[in-house]
């Protein structure tokens, strides 16, 4: 499996059967938008446009908008909806070759009960907001990496050249995370690599 990062809460994610693209955003971020073959497309939040400009978007590719369970192509999505002030955001747990990946997309609260996280059982990778704002804080999502204790973590939606929304820069999350990081291109992992050995910082660069 291979994990690359676009910006914001957008994400490819490349299994032996299918690709999958995440929240796709619009040209008023300041970036451009990703562009690619999908055979998977999620939405967190259907009706924000910054989150889902999908015209990028190629291929015959089945749409999750929804909160639900879904299997799609040696994939499995379960769709999480989260309340989030006025409205609900979805987060994703996202399950291919063996490995669960919990999205948290763009929620600024992480609201789930100990027992709810209990149930969404062991997670390989967490990625999750940690620009502030209008997404989680460094500090709140470094509670959140506490809570969830996965073995890889990936923060996502913070503040890059050319994005004109405003969130925090990344070292306010690495210094609430002890200072440890990864940098590279792309995360490419199997289920055996992956270790109980506390939450390893994977930062990812952007595609250009």
């Amino acid at each position: 499996m291979q994990i690359q990062y676009f910006g914001l809460s957008s994400l490819k994610i490349t299994t032996k059967t299918a690709t999958v693209i995440t929240d796709p955003f619009h040209k008023d971020s300041g970036l451009t938008p990703p562009r690619g073959a999908a055979d998977v497309l999620i939405l967190a939040e259907k009706n924000k446009a910054l989150y889902s400009a999908v015209s990028g978007i190629s291929g015959d590719h089945f749409d999750i908008i929804d909160p639900g369970e879904y299997d799609v192509k040696g994939v499995t999505v379960t769709g999480i909806p989260l309340k989030q002030e006025d409205r609900h955001v979805t987060a994703f747990l996202i399950e291919s070759e063996d490995i669960r990946i919990l999205n948290l997309t763009h929620i600024k609260e992480f609201n789930l009960k100990e027992d709810e996280v209990e149930e969404l059982g062991d997670i390989d990778i967490l990625i999750l907001p940690v620009g502030g704002n209008t997404v989680m804080s460094a500090s709140v999502a470094a509670k959140v990496v506490n809570e969830v204790e996965p073995k890889i973590v990936i923060p996502s939606h913070y503040k890059m050249p050319g994005l004109i929304i405003d969130v925090d820069p990344l070292d306010k999350f690495i210094k609430e995370m002890g200072g440890k990081k990864e940098e590279m291109e792309k995360l490419t992992v199997k289920k055996k690599d992956l270790i109980e050995d506390g939450a390893k910082v994977v930062i990812l660069e952007p595609l250009r």
